[in-house]
């Protein structure tokens, strides 16, 4: 009697306890779902703020090489509707919400609203801090409401240069409500909130209207006036938001307004501000009540069979049986799994060789050509009996083939990490080696190449294969854009700095159509309908990043197009 009084005992006690167990896992577990949520969501958000940040940021520093801009703002009136029209196209091309050129005492010369009753013509914006820091060559990024329209925004600001002197300011402002738009179109949204955090504590933007331009922190009174005096929220000041922050099994939580959070924050790479991803944990201990439910339906179960198998099979021998067979079952299950890992790690493998199989096969056809172009001379070489230049012939074919099975040897090092060959060598070999590679090309094209006279003391430090498969590639671009033109020049220009190697090369096409520059570098852009893969100038970008240079390119006032690269001249300098 004694022994069944203690089994129901011990069958009454047993489920509080499991259900108390589950009850902290399923919260504990619920907890860690949201941080990984938050971590999963302010990294897919920051990526994005941060590509278009970078995007934008871009575009000043393209239009500060422009010669139509230099020109302008170095006292040429007779561009004004030229270049206001410019602007125009521009911002609504990069979808921008303003652009607009400061002279050097921050007068508005020039912009994309000048046809606008809000038009920024003729205002002064010397205040700003983006005009001042502008000249001092910094990347800048300046959050503030805008004077006229009261819109937030981030305004990124570039110099103009004209014989190594400023002479004026290009500004482009992007409204900071387009991020929180499109938030809502990327898988960030969904439980959770967002917010932009700048170094004063004040929230830029986010998802919810009453958090904007106010803070999470109480701010002090030198704190307040220096937002007051900078002028950058205008009149507005910011409203202390409310937050209590509590420790809970290891994980920070914070609640506001009644609702608990746990959050993520990660700083931006291209404006200096924090992003912070709420994800709400409120309803994490209602939400355990069908987990509840369910353990013990589960339990039920559990004893029912349980009882119904010891009365029947002997309960211990059986329950062993049981035990192995769920062991073995485990074991096949991760096998099979890791023979799907394996799989899968293997297809992935095989579709980066398939994406850069298009690329090697673009740079192989290249020295193949040259081959055969030396091939066809050899032989007439031979039928004349002119040894000697047959000999050289010979010599370069075999250089060729070396080249080949250099680019082919890439492959073989796709799976392993290597570092970059960085190393000191002629420019004017480099750029020799290339047009030796590309002449089939020029000549099918009909193109008048002028040969560089560049100094042997000219040094470039990079990696030679790569760098000359960059100037093949813009080569022979030039040379393709260039078909239909009556003049077919293809010209090099350098100029030398202290530590670096501005290198251009310039062609006499029809140029580059504007609302390609913001994809001219994107991988599978291409401007050559069918014919192109879209990948060569995103690689050529991509390899002379890794020099620590920059790859550029925009239309010449005459006609054409030029791409510039700037290098290193000297070990270790890099370019910002």
């Amino acid at each position: 009697m004694f022994s069944l009084s203690k089994r129901i005992i011990i069958t009454c006690i047993l489920p509080i306890f499991i259900l108390l167990i589950s009850f902290f896992l399923g919260r504990t577990h619920d907890i860690e779902q949201a941080n990984l949520q938050a971590e999963r969501q302010v990294t897919q958000l920051n990526n994005y703020i941060d590509t278009e940040l970078a995007r934008f940021s871009a575009i000043p520093e393209l239009l500060t090489y422009n010669e139509l801009m230099i020109s302008f703002v170095s006292g040429s009136p007779q561009h004004y509707s030229a270049i206001n029209n410019y602007l125009a196209d521009i911002q609504q091309a990069s979808g921008a919400s303003d652009i607009f050129v400061l002279d050097t005492q921050g007068d508005v010369i020039a912009s994309s609203n000048w046809q606008t009753d809000y038009t920024f013509l003729g205002s002064n914006y010397a205040f700003r801090p983006y005009f001042k820091r502008a000249f001092t060559d910094d990347k800048v990024a300046y959050f503030a409401l805008g004077i006229r329209s009261n819109k937030r925004g981030i305004y990124f600001s570039q110099a103009v240069y004209s014989d190594n002197k400023a002479i004026g300011v290009v500004v482009l402002k992007v409204n900071v409500s387009k991020f929180e738009n499109d938030r809502e179109l990327l898988n960030t949204s969904k439980g959770s909130h967002f917010y932009l955090q700048l170094p004063d504590h004040v929230i830029a933007m986010s998802d919810i209207e009453q958090w904007r331009l106010n803070s999470f922190t109480q701010l002090g009174i030198t704190a307040k006036q220096e937002i007051k005096s900078s002028r950058s929220y205008l009149d507005h000041q910011p409203i202390y938001i409310k937050q209590y922050q509590s420790q809970s099994q290891s994980t920070t939580q914070f609640k506001i307004d009644k609702q608990r959070y746990v959050s993520s924050s990660m700083k931006l790479n291209n404006f200096n501000a924090t992003m912070h991803i709420l994800v709400d944990v409120s309803k994490v201990d209602s939400a355990q009540i069908s987990r509840l439910f369910w353990v013990i339906i589960i339990y039920s179960f559990i004893i029912i069979i349980g009882y119904s198998l010891l009365a029947r099979f002997a309960g211990y021998k059986k329950l062993l049986y049981s035990r192995h067979s769920l062991e073995q079952k485990v074991i096949e299950r991760t096998q099979t799994l890791e023979k799907v890992q394996t799989a899968l790690v293997q297809s992935a493998k095989l579709a980066t060789i398939g994406q850069l199989s298009a690329g090697i096969n673009h740079e192989i056809n290249q020295p193949l050509s040259a081959i055969n172009t030396y091939l066809a001379s050899a032989k007439r070489l031979l039928a004349k009996g002119n040894y000697e230049a047959l000999s050289q012939s010979l010599v370069i074919i075999e250089g060729l083939v070396e080249r080949v099975h250099k680019i082919v040897g890439q492959l073989k090092h796709f799976s392993k990490p290597s570092g970059m060959q960085l190393r000191p060598y002629p420019l004017a070999a480099l750029v020799n080696n290339a047009l030796m590679i590309s002449s089939a090309q020029l000549k099918q094209d009909n193109v008048q190449v002028e040969p560089p006279q560049f100094d042997e003391a000219v040094i470039v430090w990079v990696d030679a294969l790569k760098f000359e498969q960059v100037l093949v590639n813009l080569i022979t671009n030039a040379s393709q854009a260039m078909n239909g033109a009556v003049e077919r020049n293809l010209t090099f220009n350098l100029e030398c700095f202290e530590e670096r190697v501005k290198f251009s090369i310039l062609d006499t096409g029809s140029g580059i159509e504007q609302h390609v520059f913001s994809h001219l570098f994107e991988p599978f852009y291409s401007t050559k309908d069918s014919k192109g893969l879209g990948l060569g100038l995103s690689i050529s970008k991509q390899i002379i990043d890794s020099f620590n240079g920059s790859l550029s390119a925009h239309n010449r006032l005459q006609g054409g197009a030029e791409f510039i690269i700037s290098l290193s001249s000297k070990q270790g300098d890099k370019h910002d």
